[in-house]
């Protein structure tokens, strides 16, 4: 019966899947991490950490709480009714934020502040909250050998509109005054957050075929290391995907590194984002393929690859004096890591993962993986005590590690495991 209502509703799921994913991925460019985010924030205080901690704060709430929603909702024949209460908490506190933008403008830049971390938490984690039903509803309604072309068309759509957002972004910047630009370009990521969840929440989910007794979140996360240890594909994809995630200890600071050792003007974000936006298109087309036709361990290996090139582009851009549209491409690989990570990541997890213990599967790893993203934190604690050449050294290492850990995964061709 589940199969059947699947296939019944499979364009309807499939299209209103890819609705939310490409109106997801224009709003995450509008309040990108690694540009428009620390510019914001730069704005407000000068301390590195707080702008590395407020660039990370949506992927620690994806990742975090995971865990805990897998222990919740592990029984539950549907997740659809919970995704859909996480919404309204979702898109709610996002548009407070907004509003608060508007009311108190320039006059308090400390509530600004405040206002930020409070309302972007409870929307950062409620997203998370949402993940593992995401991830299980996307794993019961889209069979495996399409999903690296519904990832993929989310991402190409999404993006390719994300590239235009950054001449959209440049022009605000440039034609309000702070923090007024800033307020327009979030009221527009709202409104599309808005609509993004609805689109989701419409979806046609079947109950789930392997229900489990419902246990204790002790029986659960104990069975979670037991996964962990048994299985050495599960064990491997984590390993892998923490260290790409390392990546992100440099994300926030590459567009300050562009401001005050660089001289590059602000309205440059926004070429840096359609930069971002290009890399995250483009490499998405090689992601879904090789998704579809390969495998998923050779869309890691590559996604790897892709986080070690932004800290070799910026010491030669630096060191070498290279012409500034040369840093530009920082971006573009940046974007494309961003892509591998989520199409090889996801999909190569849904792969492996039997139906009856996935959202375990899903919320172990994101749990696991989730802390790497304090790292941009914790980057920008490095360059307070230390310096920009440290920190992408540093990144540049991990990186290399990264490369070697991902030719440890075990590949699995799509044409041997479709559900």
């Amino acid at each position: 019966m589940q199969h059947e209502l699947a296939k019944r509703y499979f364009k309807r799921n499939f299209f209103l899947g890819v609705m939310n994913g490409v109106l997801f991925n224009l709003a995450f460019a509008l309040t990108s991490p690694s540009t428009v985010l620390p510019l914001f924030m730069s704005k407000l205080t000068a301390s590195r950490v707080l702008i590395g901690l407020a660039s990370t704060l949506e992927s620690v709430g994806w990742f975090l709480p995971q865990i805990l929603m897998a222990v919740a909702t592990l029984h539950q024949p549907k997740q659809m009714p919970f995704y859909r209460k996480t919404a309204l908490l979702r898109g709610t506190s996002f548009a407070l934020f907004t509003l608060c933008i508007f009311i108190f403008r320039g006059k308090n830049p400390l509530f600004l502040l405040l206002s930020f971390f409070v309302f972007f938490t409870i929307y950062a984690l409620s997203g998370g909250l949402a993940g593992v039903a995401f991830t299980h509803i996307v794993g019961k309604t889209i069979p495996q050998h399409k999903r690296g072309s519904f990832f993929g068309i989310r991402i190409f759509f999404g993006g390719s509109l994300a590239v235009l957002g950054g001449i959209v972004v440049r022009r605000l910047l440039n034609q309000y005054q702070y923090p007024i630009n800033f307020g327009v370009i979030f009221l527009f990521a709202c409104v599309l957050i808005i609509i993004a969840l609805l689109s989701f929440s419409l979806i046609k989910e079947p109950k789930t075929s392997a229900q489990l007794e419902k246990r204790s979140p002790k029986d659960n996360f104990l069975k979670g290391i037991r996964i962990f240890k048994e299985d050495k594909r599960f064990k491997q994809l984590i390993i892998s995907r923490v260290l790409i995630g390392t990546y992100m200890m440099g994300l926030p600071f590459y567009v300050i590194f562009a401001r005050e050792v660089l001289n590059i003007h602000q309205g440059a974000v926004g070429i840096f984002l359609s930069f971002e936006m290009a890399g995250y298109v483009l490499s998405n087309l090689l992601w879904g393929y090789l998704s579809n036709r390969v495998s998923n361990s050779l869309v890691l290996f590559l996604t790897a690859l892709c986080a070690s090139f932004p800290p070799i582009l910026l010491f030669s851009s630096w060191k070498l004096h290279l012409p500034q549209e040369f840093f530009f491409f920082i971006f573009f690989f940046l974007g494309a890591t961003n892509s591998g990570s989520i199409i090889g990541g996801t999909n190569y997890l849904l792969e492996i993962s039997p139906e009856k213990d996935r959202p375990i599967y899903i919320g172990f790893m994101n749990s696991l993986v989730g802390p790497t993203i304090f790292l941009s934190a914790v980057g920008g604690l490095v360059i307070q005590l230390t310096s920009f050449t440290v920190l992408y050294l540093v990144v540049f290492a991990v990186g290399i590690l990264a490369v070697i850990q991902s030719l440890k995964l075990i590949p699995i061709g799509p044409q041997n495991n479709r559900d």
